[in-house]
């Protein structure tokens, strides 16, 4: 009976060392290959099907060259080999669930660039321009609302570019940071008849005063978006502006020969408006697209285990993070970007939100 069970036993282990060998040998693998994607068991079925219906190839995803011993591997181990992180949330309990998640992958999007939370400013604690304006078209303009209908803050008030603070090493600065952001996109909204509130206190200077530590931003920010919603009741928009700290390579994308900052819309995953903030990003992603295509990185939910997990999204369905840009990108290349953005938001207000507003 030993015997048996030994040899049963030593049959499987042959089998699967076999379908290893054939898989290893029909890929190329770099011990930094990261990149993965949901729908690889699709690919995978499609290319076992397609060894016997060849028409199959006309719709087969462009990848590398697949192998009946990858796709056998793949099918009865849930290990990627293009896809080194399975091998790591298979083997770690919990890994999967404390990771960043891609909701929607834009343009090159994937596990080994997203968004950085950046760190406290070094002078934390301590005490311490603007292109030409872009014309509207006149039959573009419309009156503006007479309520202010959005509003924009910034958690981490003092990111900033190399650009625009050289002498800061980790790119914060008290005076030129993301509120130049947050200002130029609220004038480009009232330029399109959005009336828009904007923020620009300095969060940090209130953490100090308070004596609260940098990773309660959120609950400093907080405070500002309570009290702006308790005075403005016609709320329809809501964006806290942030810049990541990905280098220029990843945050950077040329349109019709000019230089755009990439943005990248962020979700807290433990907020109960999850799945309307979702939505929200994924329409903005997808007009974004439209018009500019490769200038979204897409959406990502953080869990609490790596960030806030909320990003005071609790207070309202239609507030987003959207990081612009990153620490390399400079000033003409950022307001494009928020020029864009600008011009986007103000496709979805006045479409699908006044439209949604009507019906109620």
């Amino acid at each position: 009976m030993i015997k048996i069970a030994a040899r049963s036993s030593l049959s499987v282990i042959a089998v699967f060392f076999i379908i290893s060998i054939i898989a290893f040998s029909s890929l190329k693998i770099s011990a930094f290959s990261f990149i993965g994607s949901d729908s690889s068991k699709t690919d995978s079925f499609l290319y076992i099907l397609s060894l016997e219906n060849h028409s199959l190839h006309s719709v087969m995803p462009t990848q590398p060259d697949s192998s009946l011993g990858k796709v056998a591997l793949e099918i009865l181990t849930n290990i990627n080999l293009a896809d080194m992180k399975t091998f790591l949330f298979t083997e770690i309990p919990g890994l999967y669930a404390s990771s960043p998640q891609i909701l929607i992958a834009g343009q090159g999007t994937d596990f080994t660039n997203l968004p950085i939370e950046s760190p406290p400013p070094q002078d934390f604690g301590m005490h311490d321009e603007t292109d030409e304006a872009e014309l509207i078209p006149n039959d573009e303009k419309k009156e503006l609302t007479n309520d202010y209908v959005a509003f924009i803050y910034h958690s981490h008030t003092r990111e900033s570019f190399h650009s625009l603070a050289p002498n800061s090493k980790d790119a914060n600065s008290k005076d030129k940071n993301v509120t130049l952001l947050g200002k130029r996109l609220g004038e480009k909204l009232e330029e399109r008849g959005i009336k828009t509130l904007v923020d620009t206190t300095d969060i940090s200077d209130k953490l100090v005063k308070k004596g609260m530590n940098y990773n309660q931003s959120y609950t400093a920010s907080r405070e500002i978006v309570v009290d702006a919603m308790s005075q403005n009741k016609e709320f329809k928009l809501m964006f806290d502006i942030h810049r990541d700290s990905v280098k220029k390579h990843v945050t950077t994308k040329k349109i019709k020969g000019q230089a755009y900052a990439k943005v990248m819309f962020v979700i807290g995953k433990s907020n109960p408006n999850y799945n309307k903030n979702l939505e929200f990003a994924d329409k903005l992603h997808r007009l974004l697209e439209k018009k500019y295509p490769g200038l979204s990185r897409g959406a990502i939910a953080k869990p609490n285990t790596v960030g806030n997990g909320i990003y005071n999204q609790d207070l309202f369905d239609h507030n987003l993070i959207i990081e612009v840009g990153g620490v390399d990108n400079n000033l003409e290349e950022l307001n494009r970007t928020v020029d864009a953005l600008a011009e986007v938001i103000s496709d979805y207000y006045w479409g699908e939100a006044v439209e949604a507003s009507k019906n109620k």
